[in-house]
């Protein structure tokens, strides 16, 4: 794996933790205001 393909795959595993936990705050969040889970829209690119 060349230097380039590795830096990419690291940010795009960067990215997608990101994206997980600002859901799973989003999904927190929603809970503590009484929010029903079902009726959140879904993520798209999960």
């Amino acid at each position: 794996m060349s230097t380039q393909e590795q830096a990419r795959a690291l940010m795009m595993r960067h990215h997608h933790l990101i994206k997980n936990r600002q859901q799973s705050m989003l999904n927190r969040a929603a809970a503590e205001v009484g929010l029903d889970e079902s009726k959140l829209p879904e993520s798209h690119s999960r």
